[in-house]
């Protein structure tokens, strides 16, 4: 059923005077959900297409107010009503095209709406619409929806004058802080390859990165480490940066000096952090910032307990920078950091990510030939692998092992002391349980009584649990021997052992 033209004029007439009494009543829960009931929404779509701005304004404002709920909007957002909303977004008439983006936005939340929207053209009509102030905001919180997903990062890349404008608005925001509708569809817009590619590439770079340094936006400098942690535009970034007509070489050492200062600030120091973690380029000078300050502001926030996970996670991703660069491992080395780590291997053993990490980091560290032996030397590193490398996670077990498999390449020199063994023949005994598992399985649960237990160096990610105490210790008892360590087994001749007479113990006598 529907209004003639009379009728649509005379009840738009009607609410102007009375001050639209059924939008009032759509305030109360109760009666919208009896005008739901009623079809009410499924009524007003059919009115979209008509022309009369009167009953479009007061049909547009209603069909906003229902579309907060997602029963309403299921009803809304059919095909035919998301292609008059579209047309409607480009009415002459300013108030009807603003009520249309907004009754878009409450209906964009939907990722099914915003996949029909995308396919209606609606990101062009968006980026004419930037061009006017009047419909800026509700236009940037669309925007803001469709960059979520991946497909429209790029189309919106694509239109290369819509990034042009998004870019000028956030270099002449008129506060400190860019807008939160603004900055965060840059946010998203950066994590795409493409259009961290544009932004770079738009000559507005320099003058963003300018007002990071100036007004320390979390924010804003969060786009700048989206932008960085694409390889490809990384080195684009850093050759714009470094032209003779920018002249912002040393901005990773402003940055350091910014870390240094945000300590207060978590929000700042995590982005600034996580920016310098993400240039993993040869070409950095990496030996300035130690000079500048960065080994101190690491030592700093690796303290336990003084930092939060994300921060800490930043540090030792840049620490495994550092150590990869001949002239900034050198300071690390001789600083407390290798020990703070290996501490932090300890305290965060159960954040997978993080221990991860740090392995990778000892990598880097004893892959440099100049402090592979001092950093040894200085630390307890390969008892506290050991224990990781026993991991049932897949990807701290191959680091652990990795590691392991460089500390006993360097442990040729090493030496037992005091009359203990060392770790290197530690990391000996170990490998040849790796190496022979199903062997040592078979003599401990004939040494243990059929029990099953297995040797163990005391880890955290033993297979099985308990104390000393309760444990029957993994030894050997040799023929005309004292009882044996395992660490012993390496080192057995046992061509020449005659195993008719090999091994004994209580059990078997």
């Amino acid at each position: 059923m529907t209004l003639s033209d009379s009728a649509q004029r005379s009840w738009t007439c009607h609410l102007g005077k009375r001050r639209n009494p059924r939008l009032n009543l759509a305030e109360e829960i109760s009666t919208e959900r009896k005008m739901v009931n009623r079809k009410m929404p499924h009524l007003l779509i059919q009115l979209l297409d008509r022309s009369q701005e009167d009953l479009l304004l007061v049909v547009l404002t209603f069909l906003k107010k229902l579309s907060v709920f997602e029963e309403n909007k299921d009803q809304i957002a059919v095909p035919e009503t998301l292609s008059n909303l579209v047309k409607l977004a480009q009415n002459p008439n300013s108030r009807i095209a603003l009520l249309s983006l907004r009754l878009l936005f409450n209906l964009s939340f939907d990722e099914r709406v915003r996949g029909a929207l995308v396919e209606s053209g609606i990101i062009k009509l968006l980026v004419d619409l930037l061009k006017h102030p009047p419909f800026r905001h509700s236009v940037l919180r669309l925007l803001y929806h469709f960059s979520m997903d991946e497909r429209c990062k790029s189309l919106m890349a694509f239109h290369g004058e819509g990034m042009t404008m998004l870019l000028q608005l956030v270099v002449h925001f008129p506060e400190p802080r860019v807008g939160k509708d603004l900055v965060a569809l840059m946010v998203n817009l950066a994590t795409n390859a493409r259009a961290a590619e544009v932004i770079v590439q738009s000559g507005l770079f320099p003058p963003i990165v300018l007002r990071v340094m100036k007004h320390r936006d979390p924010l804003l400098c969060k786009v700048i480490r989206h932008v960085a942690s694409h390889p490809g535009v990384l080195e684009q970034m850093l050759d714009l940066l470094a032209s003779e007509g920018v002249r912002m070489a040393k901005w990773m050492t402003e940055f350091v000096r910014m870390a240094l200062t945000s300590v207060d600030n978590p929000e700042l120091l995590l982005e600034v952090l996580g920016t310098l973690a993400n240039v993993t380029v040869e070409e950095v000078v990496w030996g300035e910032l130690c000079e500048a300050g960065l080994v101190e502001l690491l030592t700093r926030l690796l303290v336990p307990g003084f930092s939060e996970d994300d921060v800490v996670l930043e540090c030792i991703l840049l620490i495994s920078n550092l150590a990869c660069c001949r002239e900034s491992v050198q300071h690390v080395a001789e600083s407390r950091l290798p020990a703070m780590m290996q501490d932090l291997l300890i305290e965060k053993r159960e954040d997978e990510e993080i221990v991860v990490q740090l392995l990778f980091a000892f990598q880097c560290l004893l892959g440099q030939d100049e402090v592979r032996d001092f950093v040894l030397q200085e630390t307890e590193l390969a008892p506290c692998i050991m224990r990781f490398a026993r991991a049932r996670n897949p990807l701290v077990l191959e680091y652990a092992t990795a590691l392991l498999q460089i500390v006993a390449v360097a442990s040729d020199n090493q030496s037992a002391e005091d009359g203990q063994p060392a770790w290197v023949e530690q990391i000996k005994a170990f490998r040849f349980e790796q190496h022979n598992q199903e062997w040592c399985r078979y003599v401990s649960r004939e040494l243990s009584g059929g029990t099953g237990m297995s040797p163990s160096y005391g880890g955290y990610y033993d297979e099985h649990e308990g104390s000393g105490e309760d444990e029957e210790e993994f030894a050997f008892h040799w023929a005309g021997m004292d009882a044996a360590d395992p660490r012993d087994l390496a080192k057995r001749d046992w061509a020449n052992q005659d195993f008719g007479n090999l091994s004994h113990s209580s059990r078997w006598a």
